[in-house]
């Protein structure tokens, strides 16, 4: 019981609000760090804009969380979006002018068209050959296992006799 006193002090206390701290949900509404928009909605979509990027400065992280200070590229990429956002463009015509100036690099989720489709496919591809490897041998297994236990070597007939005078003594 002594022991639980001395784990209760103040810095099980700051640890535990340190940790909850990390683990606790965003708001919805909650403003990005990386932009100056105040306005909740334009911030939510200046969120959801740069989630759907990837930062070009080959670090390959979204836009959004890029953590290089000063980035070269994650810094104007931001700009431009508050920018466009505050002139009125739509979410789609900003991540196309993105596409337009860097192709589809940019994109954190490529098109499911062309050579790309290639990587919405071959998963489901992947586990169809390996369910199809894992009947397959499971199946000879238990087919050699059956046969195994079938073919078993006949009996001697004076021992199969004695068996049966056995059973018939008891």
């Amino acid at each position: 019981m002594k022991t639980l006193r001395t784990l209760a002090g103040p810095g099980l206390v700051l640890l535990f609000v340190a940790a909850l701290s990390m683990i606790a949900p965003v708001g919805a509404n909650s403003q990005s760090a990386k932009t100056h928009i105040k306005d909740p909605a334009l911030a939510e979509r200046f969120n959801k804009v740069s989630d759907d990027l990837i930062c070009q400065c080959g670090c390959n992280m979204g836009l959004r969380v890029c953590n290089h200070e000063n980035c070269p590229s994650a810094v104007p990429m931001r700009h431009e979006i508050e920018e466009k956002l505050q002139a009125g463009a739509s979410d789609d015509s900003i991540a196309a002018g993105f596409v337009k100036e860097f192709g589809d690099k940019v994109l954190a989720e490529p098109p499911a068209t062309g050579f790309n489709l290639a990587a919405y496919v071959m998963p489901g591809f992947v586990v169809l050959i390996g369910l199809f490897i894992v009947a397959t041998f499971a199946s000879r297994w238990s087919n050699k296992r059956r046969l195994s236990t079938a073919s078993s070597a006949p009996v001697d007939p004076e021992i199969r006799e004695r068996i049966e005078r056995e059973l018939r003594s008891k």
